[in-house]
Parts: C-alpha cells; structure tokens; sequence
C-alpha cells in the first residue's frame, strides 16, 4: 500500500491514531494487543514515518490553529464564530495552550497558510470549520498526517476526528415542525453549493417533505450573509406560488429573510414562517422573535479542543466522530407548537 499513513493503520489495527502515534514513539502505556496489531500492519506494508509529521510531533508550540473557510470582511457580523472562538480559547487556556486564529480567504492562500502555520511550527495541531464535500485542506493535512480536528463532516476520509452535529435529523425535525403548523410550501436558504453543513440540513429538509407527501420544494443558495439571505429570498417570493415557511442555514440567513418578507408586506407567523439555525443572540431581539436551532456552539468548541489536545500529548482519545445534541428554540416567527422528544429521537436513529 504506497503512502501509507498512520490514519490507514489506525484503521487497519483497529485502533485510534493516537495509538499509532504512541507506539511509533514507543510509549510504554499502549497495550501490547494494541502494540502487537499496529506493529505487524507497519511491518506488513514496510511503513516509514513521515519525518514532517515526526518533527511537528516532537516540537510542540503550545498553541493550536482555527482556520477559518471565510474570507475576514464576512466573519465581522457573523454571530457563530464569536462564540466559538471564544469557547475554543477558553478550554485552550484550561489545558494550558494559547489560540492562533487565521482564514483560508481563497484557494490560492490556502496552502501557504496550513505550510505556514504547521511547517513553521508556530501551532501544534489545527481545528477546521465548514468542510467541502472535496476539501483541499482535509485531504493535504491527512497526507502530512498532521493533527487536526474538524468541526462538521467529512465523508471522504475514515478514522478523521470530528465533531459536528446531525444536521440531517435536524433539517428534518425542523421542517416537520412547519409542516406539523400546516405549511405545504416550505423552502429552504442554503450556504454555498457544497458546503457539508448546508447540504445536510437540505437533504433532512428534502426527507421530511418527502416523508409526509409535500410536493412543494424551493431552494435557494446564499453565503452566510445578510444580503445572500436578502437576495435568497427575493428570488422565492418572485415565484409563480411563493412559500409560506422557510428554513435557513443559519440566523442571519433566516433574519435577512424575513426582514425581506416583512417588507413586503407579509406578516409573520400568520402569512410566512421562518426559522434558523445556531439560536444567535439576537434572535429574541427580532420582532417577531426569530425560531432557531441551538446546536449547542460551546459543546462543539469544547469537544473539538480537546480532542485535539489530547490527540497532540498522546493521550486516550475519543471516538473517532463526535455528535453534539441539537434542539429547537421556539420563538415568536413560528406557531408555538414543538416535534416531541420522541419525534426528535426517531429522526436521529433513522
């Protein structure tokens, strides 16, 4: 098997990566079963160890990445990654490290800035946000075998660290529930085409109206903005029937929209219905209030710090993806009623 990584063997032993990475380190706490099953695939495929990743391994910074999939003028008004940033830094400091915070701004300055920030040693390990179906980033940094953690879904590659919510049960809890109020046109604002957080919660949206027989669907693409959102929206009440409930990626997408709504004359709840996802704190502040999907920010940035950390000084690890319960938050832009906790776990194990 050419280009062996310790991911690979990971999956072959059927272990963690940290496992390998002990053992290659010859670290005396790793079970000998373990110990034995990783050894024997290492001298099956003759597996020499990287000597990048050997070196970034042995000449810790004691500070972690967050490369943000934004270009810097879009992250100033977004309410996800203030949070975020803010919870990462927090558990950082707990466990002794500091934050270095960049973005990937286009394709062409994303490899200078991972080669920069791991060739340079200025961080330990990294921590990733909104994946691609195909991500560049992903793929280089599994073949550097450099640690990292991603935040989201990456289907490509197995035994990656992540953590994420099920965005996928969560558009379809969503959409039940405007279904459930009586809505038979329901449409849905994305993010970007591709983007994974997006096009899983289209996918659960797309499997509720299925589900219940809705014929209705109308999609539009936005980027995480408020304009993206005013536009998204725009082109929906333009057509022929124009729907009466929407389901955003996000609060500000779902915000923009329905000031757009409103503008139009339309009133909410009553005519059109909207709701969101990260439950920002400026929903309770719209009028009406925005409905909105917690999907618990702080646990994320919390799991995904240490997962890494631990990763970086070797400890015992996680398991391979972490998933962070979600819920519903309703507001004053939807009808009061709420899908069940039965209903809830029904979506998350079909």
């Amino acid at each position: 098997m050419p280009g062996l990584t310790q991911l690979e063997i990971a999956r072959l032993a059927r272990v963690s990566q940290a496992t390998v990475s002990r053992v290659l380190n010859n670290d005396p706490r790793v079970n000998e079963a373990a110990r034995k099953r990783v050894l024997e695939v290492i001298r099956a495929h003759n597996y020499v160890p990287n000597a990048r990743a050997q070196s970034l391994r042995s000449q810790h910074s004691g500070v972690i990445g967050l490369v943000v999939h934004r270009k810097p003028e879009e992250l100033e008004q977004d309410p996800f990654f203030c949070p975020l940033i803010v919870s990462i830094l927090r558990v950082s400091a707990e466990r002794g490290y500091h934050l270095c915070v960049d973005t990937d701004r286009n394709v062409r300055s994303r490899r200078p800035i991972h080669e920069e920030l791991l060739r340079s040693h200025r961080v330990d390990g990294l921590i990733l946000v909104e994946s691609r179906d195909y991500d560049e980033r992903i793929e280089r940094l599994v073949a550097e075998e450099a640690p990292f953690v991603l935040i989201g879904r990456y289907g490509r590659t197995e035994n990656l660290l992540s953590v994420d919510n099920d965005n996928r049960a969560a558009g379809r809890m969503v959409t039940e529930k405007l279904i459930s109020d009586g809505h038979r046109r329901i449409a849905y604002i994305g993010g970007p085409k591709g983007v994974n957080v997006s096009e899983d919660r289209l996918t659960g949206y797309l499997e509720a109206l299925q589900a219940n027989a809705v014929p209705f669907q109308a999609i539009e693409y936005g980027n995480f903005t408020a304009e993206g959102g005013r536009q998204a929206m725009k082109r929906l009440l333009s057509l022929p029937t124009p729907p009466d409930a929407v389901v955003a990626v996000d609060d500000v997408t779902a915000a923009a929209a329905m000031q757009v709504a409103l503008e139009n004359g339309l009133h909410v709840p009553e005519d059109i219905a909207f709701v969101g996802f990260n439950n920002s704190s400026f929903c309770s502040y719209l009028e009406p209030p925005l409905t909105s999907v917690s999907i618990n920010i702080s646990s994320l940035a919390r799991t995904a710090t240490e997962m890494l950390i631990d990763l970086i000084e070797g400890h015992a690890g996680r398991p391979q993806h972490c998933i962070v319960p979600c819920h519903i938050v309703l507001r004053g832009s939807t009808r009061q009623s709420v899908p069940t906790l039965k209903d809830f776990n029904r979506h998350v194990t079909q």
